[in-house]
């Protein structure tokens, strides 16, 4: 298959994709409510259970990509792969400093959390200061791209 053919392929997908999802949230503001919900706190949207489903349809289909092209990519470019594989090492150790960091002491709750365990909470924060430290890294790297392109 031609990269042309392929190109045309993948933008006619992400057209019927967004076209289904645009049609979804028209529905969801304009569609009505479910019996019952009708200028209620809880009002809720008709389709509210079919947005949800596609947006895990969609979550889906991103992290299956997000898993094949970087793989394909690396089995037809073996040399990349060890800056890959570099770049997995760096996030390990950088999850796993956010782990050693985060506390595991339960949160004072008002009510009761099957959620409020210490093995959640360390996991929590750990995921917390990931993304943190992402957001740092990130910022820093914009940050010194623009002051390189200065100096040139």
């Amino acid at each position: 298959m031609s990269d042309r053919i392929l190109h045309k392929t993948i933008n006619i997908l992400l057209f019927v994709l967004m076209g289904v999802s645009v049609v979804f949230l028209i529905f969801f503001y304009f569609g009505g409510t479910v019996e019952g919900t009708a200028g209620t706190a809880a009002e809720e949207p008709i389709v509210a259970e079919g947005f949800i489903i596609w947006a895990y349809i969609l979550l889906g289909l991103a992290l299956f990509f997000t898993l094949i092209f970087p793989t394909v990519r690396m089995i037809l470019n073996p040399k990349n792969a060890k800056k890959t594989g570099i770049g997995l090492v760096g996030l390990a150790v950088l999850v796993f400093i956010a782990f050693q960091v985060s506390s595991d002491e339960p949160l004072r709750l008002a009510t009761e959390s099957d959620w409020n365990t210490p093995t959640v909470v360390k996991w929590s924060g750990a995921g917390l200061g990931t993304m943190y430290a992402l957001i740092a890294l990130a910022f820093l790297s914009i940050l010194y791209t623009e002051i390189s392109r200065f100096f040139k």
